[in-house]
């Protein structure tokens, strides 16, 4: 977690908590070249799981990628996708994952917990790097 905001420090983008209305749990938003972030902390379930809302959105903001809700010209999914990705990268790094494994940590919370992710999260990520085989 240290390392996304030191990411959010150096590049000026201020986390902040906002309650939010409905199912919105976190978002990030870019208005002239200024990204936040806002995460309701009250529907936050885990620390792990304000690192993933932190991570994804955090990947929004460095990517640049935003979609408009009324604009259907790139996908919604695409845009996710770059998010995770980005999030992927930043807090499950592929070669600590293969050596963990090598080791024999192989458990899906094993390695959500040493990663402090959500098993959701860490599920996404091995199968980004092409190394889960479960459903």
């Amino acid at each position: 977690m240290k390392n996304l905001m030191k990411i959010a420090q150096k590049n000026d983008i201020p986390i902040i908590d906002m309650r939010m209305y409905g199912n919105e749990e976190a978002m990030s938003h870019s208005i002239n070249g200024f990204c936040m972030i806002a995460i309701d902390r009250r529907k936050v379930k885990s620390h792990a799981d304000y690192k993933v809302k932190s991570a994804h959105e955090l990947g929004h903001c460095i990517t640049n990628s935003f979609y408009d809700e009324d604009c259907p010209i790139v996908p919604r999914g695409r845009i996710e996708r770059r998010a995770d990705v980005w999030a992927i990268r930043n807090t499950i790094p592929r070669r600590v994952v293969v050596k963990l494994l090598k080791s024999g940590v192989n458990e899906l919370w094993e390695l959500a917990e040493h990663f402090g992710v959500t098993e959701d999260f860490m599920k996404t990520a091995l199968r980004y790097y092409n190394l889960w085989n479960g459903n």
